[in-house]
């Protein structure tokens, strides 16, 4: 009787340390469910926040590229009866002064985006700098400005297909 009394004792002491094991495994799921769901949670607020700010700074970054393409940049700036320096100084500070109000959008769009972008106002401040130096000192600046406008910008062109494409990814 002994022996079976220390069997039964054996096998109760075994189920009750399956119990536990299986109480704390379950714990333990559903504290990691919990986790799981929490920063679910945080991830969905954090969009919910954050996505409107990156549609926003898609939509600067654009309006940034549009009135920087020399046509529109030019019609803005152009006074008729303006030197050439100033118009010059003119067309390089709308571009820096537009550029600087946007660059803290470059936190809500990609690497990709923001490179895009800063080549493209680089591209476009070289633009202006290589027509004015080509240009004599005497040159009307109604001539220069229609030689700024002639000119094709394709990295805008493709800054705004980048824009446009994350955008879509929004």
């Amino acid at each position: 009787m002994n022996l079976f009394l220390e069997i039964v004792l054996v096998i109760i002491a075994l189920l009750l340390a399956v119990m536990v094991f299986v109480t704390y495994r379950s714990y333990k799921l559903k504290e990691w469910e919990l986790k799981l769901k929490a920063k679910s949670e945080i991830r969905i607020a954090t969009m919910k926040m954050v996505t409107p700010l990156r549609i926003q700074a898609c939509e600067r970054f654009l309006l940034f590229l549009e009135r920087s393409q020399l046509p529109v940049l030019v019609k803005r700036v152009y006074t008729p009866g303006a030197t050439k320096d100033v118009f010059h100084i003119s067309l390089l500070q709308s571009v820096e002064d537009e550029f600087e109000h946007n660059m803290a959008q470059q936190l809500y769009v990609s690497p990709e985006v923001w490179n895009a972008v800063s080549r493209a106002k680089e591209e476009l401040v070289g633009q202006i700098n290589t027509t004015f130096d080509k240009a004599d000192d005497g040159t009307d600046v109604a001539l220069i400005a229609q030689a700024l406008v002639a000119l094709p910008n394709p990295f805008v062109d493709q800054a705004v297909a980048l824009l446009k494409k994350e955008f879509n990814e929004i």
